[in-house]
Formats: structure tokens, C-alpha cells, sequence
């Protein structure tokens, strides 16, 4: 017989110490960086031992849970519901059990049943980080600021186009002036909003001419208070931009 050396390799996934802030459970939380570690071990490969296919399937299957876990960690911290502490509890419970088996000691069909509990469990935490997702959309609606803008056009330009959105924001935009007339020399458009976050980030004033010329301004929301702000659109002839007064 030949012998094989055979080592289940560390999981080191983020050296940094992930602290579970919301109850005294605090290593059910905390990232995995060391995971899965079993020492190198010196076995005779015999037939009912797993196969080297077997237990590089496994090996595969826990980085997948690892990564998994390590993103749920993060997504629960960065929210303040704390109604998914208990079921977060028990997942990484099951994990420190899955943690405990030794493949070398498993045949296939063993490790095969393995590798259900762990497709199990990352359904699971995908499940999870799905809702702490909609969360954290949630809790950031709730501290959004909505801002009434008023724009008047004080350009002799025509304009076919006006989209407004969150500076970073790659989605399809919205056309303003869809279905409606041109926005024209010494019009004023009402009705448009802008939603101030936490971070007060700079949204986007987006303009399109009748001649496809497109212009992009900045607005700070973070200057703009919740009672509404009137803009002026401004054209400088000499330099061929258009620029915003108050």
C-alpha cells in the first residue's frame, strides 16, 4: 500500500477580529478566518477510504459555505434588526458540527451525505442574506429626506430630456419630460424630488436639448434643506455650459 499525505488545507479568509454586536453569543458571529482545520494527518489509502475526487469535493463545498457565511456576518452587522440573531445562531452551530468530522475517517457516500448538510446550509444563509438585503434598504428609506425641487429655465436652449438621480445610481433613468412639451425659455417645472441619505449624496441633474446635447450638474443635496430648493438654469454662451443659481 502506498500512503498519502494528506492535509485539509486553513480557510483563511480576513485576518480581522468580526465582533457580533448584538447579544453575548459573540463567537456564533464571528467571520470564519481559521475554518475547518484538521491537522496533517499521514493515512494508508485502503478501499473504504474516500476517494481524493470525494474530499476535494468537500474541501470545495466548505469554501463555498465559508463565503457564504462571511457575507451574511457582514450584512447582519450592518443592520440593527435583530430578529435573525436566534437562526444565525443555530446555522453557525451547525457549522462548528459540519467542522467537526474528519473526512479521512468518511467514505464516499458518508462525505456525499456531507456535502447535503452544506448545500443545505448555504440555501439557508442565502436565504437570510437575501432578507438582511431588504433590511438594510428598509432601515435607509427610513432616514431619507425627501427635498422638493423647483427648476426654471432662464437658457434661450429647449430642452427634449431631464432625468434627476442619485450620483452613482447605473439604473435606467427616468425622462421627466416624457409625454409633455419641451421645457422652454422662462418655464418653471415643479414636482421633482430629491431624496437626501445619511451620506448626503450628490445627486445628478441630467438635461438633454433639442439638439441631443447632453449636460450634467451636480446638486449637493447635503446644502438643500427639507423645505424645497429653487434652481435656475444658467447658459455662459462664451464657455457653452450651463450652470445652477439659487
Amino acid at each position: 500500500m502506498s500512503s498519502l499525505l494528506f492535509s485539509f488545507y486553513f480557510f483563511i479568509l480576513n485576518n480581522r477580529d468580526y465582533t457580533y454586536r448584538k447579544n453575548e453569543t459573540e463567537d456564533m458571529f464571528k467571520k470564519i478566518t481559521s475554518l475547518f482545520i484538521i491537522c496533517c494527518l499521514c493515512i494508508f489509502v485502503t478501499a473504504c477510504g474516500p476517494s481524493e475526487e470525494k474530499v476535494a469535493q468537500a474541501q470545495q463545498k466548505y469554501a463555498q459555505l465559508a463565503e457564504i457565511h462571511n457575507q451574511v456576518v457582514e450584512a447582519h452587522n450592518d443592520v440593527d434588526n435583530n430578529s435573525l440573531d436566534e437562526a444565525l445562531t443555530e446555522l453557525r452551530e451547525k457549522i462548528t458540527e459540519v467542522e467537526g468530522y474528519n473526512l479521512v475517517e468518511m467514505d464516499d457516500e458518508e462525505i456525499d451525505i456531507l456535502i447535503q448538510i452544506m448545500d443545505a446550509l448555504i440555501s439557508s444563509y442565502e436565504r437570510h442574506l437575501n432578507t438582511l438585503t431588504n433590511m438594510k434598504g428598509e432601515e435607509e428609506a427610513a432616514v431619507l429626506v425627501p427635498i422638493p425641487v423647483t427648476l426654471v429655465n432662464q437658457t434661450e436652449i429647449s430642452f427634449t430630456e431631464i432625468k434627476l438621480y442619485e450620483s452613482g445610481d447605473v439604473g435606467v433613468h427616468e425622462n421627466l419630460l416624457f409625454g409633455i412639451n419641451e421645457f422652454t425659455q422662462g418655464e418653471t417645472l415643479t414636482g421633482l424630488t430629491l431624496q437626501r441619505d445619511v451620506d448626503n449624496t450628490p445627486w445628478i441633474l441630467e438635461l438633454v436639448d433639442v439638439e441631443g446635447t447632453v449636460y450634467q450638474l451636480e446638486l449637493l443635496a447635503g446644502e438643500y434643506t427639507q423645505e424645497g430648493i429653487k434652481l435656475n438654469l444658467i447658459y455662459d454662451a462664451e464657455q457653452k455650459i450651463i450652470s445652477l443659481t439659487t
